[in-house]
């Protein structure tokens, strides 16, 4: 693995030479973008979109966009790619000297307009590729190199153009690259950390799925399998779902310097809740219980997907206080069980197999199967998708700066993964008490309380980024402008404030605050001021809490979690 990374990161640096080499070619103005020779990338448009409402080629509809240069093309690092992008730039006048790579979500195969838009407003150059396939059905991975291309490859060779493009248009590169993504960009930015750690200075990797994609898939069909493929017994309604999430806030809503009034917790790990306090009684209302069937699919979800042989964790499980949420995305679907999974598993991993079913996916044979299915350029699957190094010194190295966020209520990508890849980063990262504080001078975790994936949920979800708008924009409050001031000024971020509106929405006005703080402190109430108020609580150390077994692909708990109590210092 270490001489493919090194094969990679050889060619990166020869296709940046000739891409210096080529750019300077063609004059500085929008139009002649058209003929700028690159390779491996076909222009396939250049223009000049005036100030007002643009419909981007998705058809979607953005108001009163700024001027900008936009270049439409395609990147081709293999005969079986076919990797869209997009690249708009302000004005010369304008543009505040930054670009901005923007990530995806789930397994989607397009462009991230709306990302795109909220940079150009701000002055910023930014780019979105769509991953090198149309859709979210993995039939493309029928073409392995479409693998690599989605895994890893089509952000690294497209910010490589961007860069050139961007210094062909205005004949001076950027002072400043910046990554921001979520879910499936989190993903991404753990990709360029780990695999390019030059193509940025400072990156925003929040929820990141797939940090080891090929478990994460594993572990959404367990969710799917265990909740929607057994049958009423083990269905879970909305209703059974809300019920759970109440009983697990009245028995743990005080804990940790929580506020009693919240409707979540403030650290779910320790609550020590048992599901089957909640199972029917005979003659009870069924409505105000659960089936046993419910109570072993609710228990299943908590413990997450395992070997059913060797009982290793595969992918954690979700935390208390998130049942909820669970039907957003993985729960309640038993015709496609487990969000992504569905069509990774049935359209990728098991293509054209004659009467497949969910229902025969095997949790011991059908990791290793996958792990180890043949991807493009001599990788497996697991090597192509799969961001688990935590060695980053490379890119401490460039002087990059990490902000990694989670959502402690999400339901769709587990926080206890991300809690597991920061354990490991702090243990590639060196031994002793210095660890930690080592680590966090250039990556730093931050964990939202009551927050669901990439935003949404009771917690404080605001805290900008450029997914997730409607907070204050300075880098107190702003994820992405927390991680500019790092980079730029040197000052690390110690807490970022959560905004809560009413009923979720801006015009209404705030409804509460609260800090995210660095990891492993974690917001706690003073015990004296407004609860509504972020000034209220203070980030303190945590107590040792378990974060439940390790997920195998990270290593042994000798060589991970024997870290974990370096993650607790006064």
């Amino acid at each position: 693995m270490k001489h493919t990374s090194y094969r990679l990161l050889l060619s990166s640096l020869a296709l940046a030479y000739i891409f210096t080499a080529a750019e300077s070619a063609v004059a500085g103005t929008c139009a002649n973008l058209a003929s700028l020779g690159l390779p491996d990338i076909t222009v396939t448009a250049a223009q000049t979109v005036p100030a007002g409402n643009y419909t981007a080629a998705n058809g979607q509809t953005f108001q009163n966009l700024p001027t900008f240069c936009r270049v439409a093309a395609t990147a081709t690092p293999t005969s079986q790619s076919d990797i869209n992008f997009e690249v708009w730039m302000p004005p010369p006048g304008t543009w505040n000297g930054i670009f901005r790579g923007e990530g995806s979500g789930g397994s989607a195969g397009a462009i991230t307009f709306s990302l795109m838009a909220n940079a150009i407003a701000r002055n910023y150059a930014t780019m979105s590729n769509d991953n090198g396939h149309t859709g979210s059905n993995w039939s493309f991975s029928l073409q392995p190199e479409r693998v690599n291309d989605f895994g890893y490859r089509a952000q690294h060779v497209t910010t490589v153009a961007a860069k050139a493009i961007i210094k062909s248009y205005y004949r001076q590169q950027q002072e400043y690259s910046y990554f921001y993504g979520c879910s499936q960009g989190g993903h991404h930015a753990l990709m360029e950390a780990q695999r390019y750690p030059d193509d940025y200075d400072g990156i925003v990797a929040g929820a990141y799925a797939g940090i080891d994609w090929t478990a994460l898939m594993f572990g959404e069909l367990w969710t799917g399998v265990h909740s929607d493929t057994g049958g009423t017994a083990s269905a879970l309604p909305q209703t059974q779902l809300n019920l759970v999430t109440s009983a697990v806030l009245k028995q743990c809503g005080h804990q940790d310097g929580g506020v009693a009034t919240d409707a979540f917790l403030a650290d779910p790990r320790d609550c020590h809740f048992n599901v089957q306090r909640l199972q029917c009684t005979p003659g009870q209302d069924p409505s105000t219980c659960l089936t046993p069937g419910q109570v072993g699919a609710v228990q299943a979800i908590y413990d997450g997907a395992s070997n059913p042989r060797t009982h290793m964790q595969i992918w954690p499980g979700f935390l208390p206080g998130s049942e909820t949420f669970w039907r957003e995305v993985l729960v309640g679907n038993p015709n496609a069980p487990g969000g992504s999974s569905a069509s990774f598993f049935k359209d990728g991993v098991f293509n054209g197999e004659a009467n497949f079913s969910y229902l025969n996916i095997n949790f011991d044979s059908d990791v290793a199967l996958t792990n180890n299915k043949p991807a493009g350029s001599g990788l497996t699957w697991q090597q192509a998708l799969d961001a688990n190094n935590p060695d980053l010194s490379a890119f401490r190295r460039h002087g990059g700066k990490l902000l990694m966020y989670h959502g402690l209520a999400d339901p769709f990508v587990t926080p206890l993964g991300s809690l597991d890849y920061y354990t490991a980063v702090i243990g590639a990262n060196g031994h002793g008490p210095n660890a930690v504080k080592d680590t966090q001078s250039f990556a730093r975790l931050f964990l939202a309380p009551g927050v669901t994936h990439c935003g949404g949920g009771p917690g404080a979800n605001v805290f900008n980024g450029s997914g997730n708008l409607g907070g204050p924009e300075d880098s107190n409050h702003d994820v992405f402008l927390a991680v500019r001031q790092w980079v730029e000024n040197g000052i690390a971020p110690t807490r970022i404030i959560g905004t809560k509106y009413v009923d979720d929405k801006p015009s209404n006005g705030v409804a509460f605050t609260r800090p995210m703080c660095a990891y492993p402190q974690l917001a706690r109430y003073r015990g004296a001021g407004d609860t509504n108020d972020a000034s209220s609580f203070v980030c303190a150390s945590d107590n040792n809490d378990p974060n439940g077994p390790i997920i195998a692909d990270f290593g042994t708990r000798e060589t991970v979690l024997g870290y974990a109590d370096l993650l607790f210092f006064p």
